[in-house]
């Protein structure tokens, strides 16, 4: 098992929400009026403004409960007319955010601002969709508020308007970094000023203005340590790891009990593959602190790729309870899959309840439950999977449906994506294009070739380079028509498309066995078992082989095949009709 450990040196302050969802708006297009809209609200008769607001806040609960987020937002912000409570319009920016309307989300920040000049939450998300729209002059005011405002200190308010500033779209960066020189101009003598630049030009990839501007911010307060940590962050981004190596050696031997920088060191060591020196360097954080979330983590890592597990749960143990609670579980939970303790597993990723590491936990535990035969409890969690992730709803009935057709339950994986295509948006065309794949896998297991064909040709007609569309109409057209011609010309194309892939040379042996051609059927499949040995190949290489006179090596494969997996059912049905 391998587990990447390849951190950056350098990172920002994480965004809230709320501005990260802000950063990838787009305007929604207003919609024409519908005829219920068009009639009299009941409000028009209600006879005072708090009467109305109360009116508008039920109804935007009532949406928000209906999971109508615009609806819920422009509702609030109706009440917001007669009830000028701050929170309510928080709550109505929180609502368009989630609705991803930008114009909703700038006028119900702009609401709240009103209403709560001192936050900085309103700011942020103007600044951030002001940024978005090329608005500099807009930006720039609200960030030299959030500077000027800020509780701690304006230097903890100029990073408050990089980590805006960096979370612009790549076309905006031009506007960001003007934002950012605008800062500095208002005080060239701000050190952090300069510094908030390097990082904006750090994400900009403007490596040269990086690092002119984290050297002001050193000339200016050179006893500054977190300037010279952006330096050589910028020195290691640069390609220059030798020299950002020694500098922050340097770092190290002049203050040994400073955790911080033996992990940052440690970090800069394995960008450079020293993997020995980084692990002396986790173990004397460890010294200091037994307890260092990130030298455990980093030391789980390190003996998982080192396939040594009793390191790597002594260190990952640790961490549950802690802030890496979710990446321990889920290191934990794969560690116990490998080997072979499943129940355990499961406990572990039942641990991880939120961040990336939830879905691929879940995921996971799926999979999990099938490969035990637990398929209803696998099919229920999906169901919750389905109304925790809504966006991921496609993702989630594709694996159901490969898990129905794996496990010889054509019909549901049928009526499953019959459903899934009525109620997947028009414009996702991956989505429909992926779940007319799986259902003409489902229509092949049901003996229905023509339906499966059909799913098939839509997906050609769409992408008529889609050469995993290419390879299965091929290979359905060998094992179940005699237009074996056709399916040499389909399948040949596929390995064009994608020559390394081994379920493609499988499919051309194939096709090459029902053609007669022995001599090139083995040598794809061949190629094929070397690659992937699955007991699907398994079972059309030795049918090859013992067709070809070839007996004993395709009861070699064969066998070592059945020891993989005996209730394969390919290799089960090859094996009762050669050997019975």
């Amino acid at each position: 098992m391998t587990t990447s450990v390849r951190p950056v040196l350098i990172c920002l302050t994480c965004a809230s929400s709320l501005l990260a969802a802000c950063a990838s708006m787009t305007p929604a297009p207003t919609a024409a009026p519908t005829p219920e809209a068009a009639a009299p609200r009941l409000e028009s008769v209600l006879p005072d403004p708090q009467a109305q607001a109360q009116y508008h806040i039920m109804a935007g609960e009532m949406a928000a409960g209906r999971q109508q987020a615009k609806q819920a937002a422009q509702e609030f912000l109706l009440a917001l007319d007669g009830y000028p409570d701050p929170e309510l319009a928080q709550r109505a920016t929180q609502l368009a955010v989630s609705a991803r309307d930008a114009r909703l989300t700038l006028r119900a920040a702009q609401r709240w601002l009103a209403l709560a000049a001192d936050d900085a939450g309103p700011r942020e998300i103007i600044a951030s969709l002001s940024l978005d729209r090329g608005d500099r002059q807009q930006a720039l005011e609200q960030c030299r508020e959030l500077a000027e405002r800020h509780p701690a200190s304006r230097a903890d308010g100029l990073m408050d308007c990089a980590r805006i500033a960096s979370q612009a779209a790549p076309n905006r960066a031009e506007d960001a970094l003007w934002l950012m020189q605008q800062l500095i101009n208002d005080d060239p003598q701000a050190a952090a000023a300069h510094h908030a630049l390097a990082v904006v030009a750090l994400r900009f990839d403007q490596l040269d203005l990086a690092t002119a501007a984290a050297r002001e911010a050193r000339r200016l307060e050179p006893e500054n340590r977190d300037h010279q940590l952006l330096e050589i962050g910028i020195l290691a981004q640069s390609g220059e790891i030798a020299s950002a190596l020694t500098q922050i050696k340097q770092l190290v031997k002049a203050d040994p009990d400073n955790t911080e920088l033996r992990l940052q060191y440690a970090r800069l060591l394995l960008d450079d593959g020293q993997r020995a020196a980084a692990r002396q360097q986790m173990q004397a954080v460890l010294k200091i602190d037994p307890d260092d979330v990130d030298a455990n983590y980093v030391m789980g890592a390190l003996a998982l790729e080192d396939d040594d597990p009793v390191t790597a749960r002594r260190h990952l143990s640790k961490l549950l309870g802690t802030t890496r609670t979710a990446e321990a579980a889920l290191q934990l939970g794969q560690l116990a899959e490998t080997q072979g303790r499943d129940d355990e597993a499961l406990a572990y990723y039942a641990v991880v309840q939120s961040g990336p590491a939830a879905l691929e936990a879940g995921l996971r535990s799926i999979q999990l439950l099938a490969r035990t035969e637990r398929l209803s409890v696998a099919y229920e969690l999906i169901d919750a999977m389905r109304s925790r992730y809504p966006p991921l709803k496609t993702r989630l009935d594709l694996t159901e449906g490969e898990l129905r057709i794996q496990y010889n339950d054509a019909a549901g994986a049928l009526t499953l994506y019959d459903r899934a295509l009525t109620r997947t948006a028009p414009e996702d065309a991956q989505g429909h294009l992926s779940l007319r794949y799986g259902r003409s896998l489902a229509y092949e297991q049901l003996g229905r070739i023509d339906d499966a064909e059909a799913d098939l040709r839509a997906i050609l007609s769409e992408n008529p380079d889609d050469a995993r569309a290419l390879n299965a109409l091929g290979y359905m057209l060998a094992s179940h028509t005699a237009r074996l011609d056709e399916a040499e010309q389909l399948v040949a194309r596929a390995q064009t498309l994608e020559p390394d892939d081994p379920a493609i040379m499988d499919s051309l042996g194939w096709v090459y066995f029902k053609q007669g051609k022995l001599a090139q059927a083995i040598e794809w499949l061949r190629q094929a078992h070397e690659q992937f040995p699955d007991p699907e190949v398994a079972a059309h290489l030795g049918e090859a082989l013992w067709v070809d006179g070839q007996q004993d090596q395709a009861r070699q494969v064969w066998d070592a095949a059945r020891a993989q997996d005996p209730n394969h059912a390919v290799l089960r049905e090859t094996l009762e009709r050669l050997t019975p």
